[in-house]
């Protein structure tokens, strides 16, 4: 059954590449059980109205293919003689328009990218608070925490903003049911209109791409995608701003972690680790790096603390007081342990949060959201705490 599956898939295939003349810049298509058709479009980079060009018409020629459902492209830099890492495009869309996914970033926004780090941060519209929900090491839960944190905050009343920044891996699409949501643009404005969920207002790199396609993107472009979806969302008004706005960002040290810590108006970071060694280790780097752009840390969450058998019994599997023996070491709190729940493995999976609907989730979140909330207001009103490291 799946040998006559792939066959149909190749046949379906070689009617694209037909239907577009074999063409040299076509580098592969591919086409998923889905019907939805991925194209790889070799673009010169000194001539991106040419390539948008071409890429329109590929798809165009390509919808008209029976039995394709959707299409959507891939630009990547034309080859030369050493061939420099591919980066691929997202799109702005028109006023008014769905956002096309697989488009290129605005002229704008990729000058919003290379603006130089000693450019001084600028407030983000309707935004009256941003946290950074960081780990230095993936596979902590961190996106668990941001996605389950945001939705105990908005039941908890107030108005929040829950941001993707993760463009190799978004996972908040598939967190909170939307992974099929597009934004649109406003006819008004011509900027995003995130998407609602569970009482936020959210965006992610993946309600702009396709999943089955890699993000293979350099830092320049990187930076400019996140800069983007900040500053040209319309994230709250004057008159009725997000009293926070939470950005999940990619594990590590990298390009999207410095362009947000050096150039968006940060109130306050929260690191996320397990308790083992190796990514506690992680965890003293991820703290350097927001101690040397000046972002205030309000403490860790320490994960998968220990899972509880139906004894009672509590076992460490990942060791025990880790989180705390670092978070003292560093001078921060440990805002919260949370155990390894069924229920946050199934919310994540089923599209619905833990915090939502789950008891035992609900007041640990819960407990965390308040202790979060009320180290915003106090870095309000005094300055943040100095982290010093020693040998």
């Amino acid at each position: 059954m799946f040998g006559s599956r792939d066959k149909s898939r190749r046949k379906l295939e070689e009617k694209i590449i037909e239907a577009l003349g074999r063409p040299d810049w076509l580098e592969s298509v591919s086409v998923g059980e889905d019907g939805r058709a991925v194209l790889v479009i070799e673009a010169d980079p000194a001539a991106p109205e040419a390539a948008e060009a071409r890429r329109i018409e590929a798809e165009g020629k390509v919808e008209l293919v029976s039995g394709v459902k959707s299409v959507s492209s891939v630009l990547t830099a034309e080859r030369a003689a050493v061939a420099p890492a591919k980066e691929v495009h997202l799109s702005h869309a028109p006023a008014s328009k769905r956002v096309r996914k697989g488009a290129r970033l605005s002229d704008e926004a990729m000058q919003q990218g290379n603006v130089p780090a000693s450019t001084p941060k600028s407030s983000i519209p309707g935004v009256s608070r941003i946290l950074v929900v960081a780990s230095a090491k993936g596979g902590v839960g961190k996106s668990t925490v941001a996605v389950n944190l945001a939705a105990a905050m908005a039941k908890a009343g107030m108005n929040v903003g829950l941001m993707d920044a993760d463009i190799y891996g978004p996972s908040i699409p598939t967190m909170l049911g939307t992974v099929s949501a597009e934004p649109v643009t406003s006819a008004e404005s011509g900027k995003l209109q995130p998407v609602e969920a569970f009482g936020m207002k959210t965006l992610s790199i993946g309600y702009l791409s396709d999943p089955d396609s890699p993000m293979i993107w350099r830092g320049p472009i990187v930076m400019s995608a996140i800069t983007q979806m900040l500053n040209d969302a319309e994230w709250g008004t004057v008159d009725d701003p997000l009293d926070v706005l939470i950005i999940d960002t990619p594990p590590g040290t990298g390009d999207a972690q410095l362009t947000i810590a050096q150039r968006v108006p940060v109130t306050a970071a929260l690191i996320v680790t397990t308790p083992q060694e190796v990514a506690l280790a992680d965890v003293r780097r991820g703290a350097a790096m927001f101690a040397k752009t000046e972002v205030p840390v309000l403490g860790i969450v320490e994960t998968m603390s220990w899972f509880e058998d139906p004894a009672g019994n509590r076992h460490y599997l990942m060791g025990q007081g880790g989180g705390a023996a670092t978070a003292n070491a560093l001078g921060l709190p440990l805002l919260a342990e949370l155990p390894m729940l069924q229920a946050i493995r199934e919310g994540g999976d089923s599209g619905k949060p833990a915090a939502l609907s789950d008891e035992t989730t609900d007041q640990l979140f819960h407990e965390l959201a308040r202790r979060v909330a009320m180290g915003l207001d106090t870095l309000q009103s005094k300055p943040a705490p100095e982290i010093v490291f020693e040998d």
